[in-house]
């Protein structure tokens, strides 16, 4: 998926599996080749009408609002990536927890596009695991900088989703969606008190809702360099964050997507990705 000169870093997903598949600690680790989502599939989560108009390449008004190029090879793109989201919850109740390099695409409604977003592919996991029976409660855990919108417009009326969006109140989206639990930062926060705050989030969670499976949106974009962002963690920060999250409930199947990531250099975005697996795959 090409964007050209765009601030979204799409070249960052081939960096961040060379990194991956060039680490010798990595050597042990399965690498799965997710398929693309089918139609039927995706629809689980969104409209009919919605999905014609975006593999029609129509730029009808539900399309007017997404921030991309409307191109075959775009859409393909995100329906390879919205697999890969299915493919590794698939892949995490068999082993516990599986990554998807891509994924996160958090503002896209059932019948809109937002944003960097034309498939909610978190959604669109749940939704097929819960048709098919494979779970029921489900947490996502949405650190983006930017909230969950689409997410939390998808699930409102679920009790069965638990949604937590913790994320730059002063930030896109302009209009916020009601989730289960909003934690709003001011701009400028830093490592200390994010952590903090996250903590307290996550033990109110604990009290509250009891999940067979979570899905973690792990954006890089709270970090101090982000150009779409203003909050202020450093790399030690969002390792710990990452860490947090992890450990959380470690019982329980956890699904992790990359999500967003603007740094003013796209090493660092690639770098701070790659930091997340390396949580994840317990090397750090």
């Amino acid at each position: 998926m090409d964007l050209g000169p765009h601030v979204f870093p799409s070249v960052k997903f081939g960096y961040i599996y060379l990194k991956l598949v060039e680490d010798d600690r990595f050597r042990d680790f399965r690498f799965v080749e997710p398929q693309p989502l089918t139609r039927k599939e995706a629809q689980v989560a969104h409209s009919e009408s919605y999905l014609n108009d975006l593999l029609t390449l129509n730029r009808s008004r539900a399309l007017s609002r997404s921030e991309l190029p409307l191109t075959a090879p775009i859409v393909e793109a995100f329906f390879l990536a919205s697999g890969g989201t299915v493919q590794a919850a698939r892949e995490a109740l068999l082993c516990g927890r599986a990554i998807n390099i891509g994924g996160g695409f958090h503002h896209a409604f059932a019948d809109q596009a937002e944003g960097f977003c034309y498939l909610n592919d978190v959604a669109i996991a749940v939704r097929l695991l819960q048709k098919e029976k494979q779970i029921k409660k489900v947490l996502i855990i949405d650190l983006d900088v930017h909230q969950g919108n689409g997410t939390a417009r998808i699930f409102r009326r679920d009790g069965n989703v638990f949604t937590f969006s913790m994320h730059e109140e002063k930030n896109y989206p302009a209009i916020k969606e009601k989730g289960s639990l909003d934690v709003a930062l001011k701009t400028g926060t830093r490592d200390e008190e994010y952590l903090t705050l996250l903590s307290q989030a996550l033990e109110h969670i604990k009290r509250k809702f009891k999940p067979e499976m979570i899905f973690y949106l792990a954006g890089t974009d709270v970090f101090e360099r982000d150009q779409l962002g203003g909050i202020k963690l450093t790399y030690e920060g969002m390792a710990e964050r990452d860490r947090m999250v992890r450990d959380f409930l470690p019982d329980v199947p956890l699904v992790v997507v990359m999500a967003g990531g603007y740094a003013l250099k796209t090493e660092d975005t690639v770098n701070l990705h790659f930091q997340t697996c390396e949580v994840m795959a317990g090397l750090l």
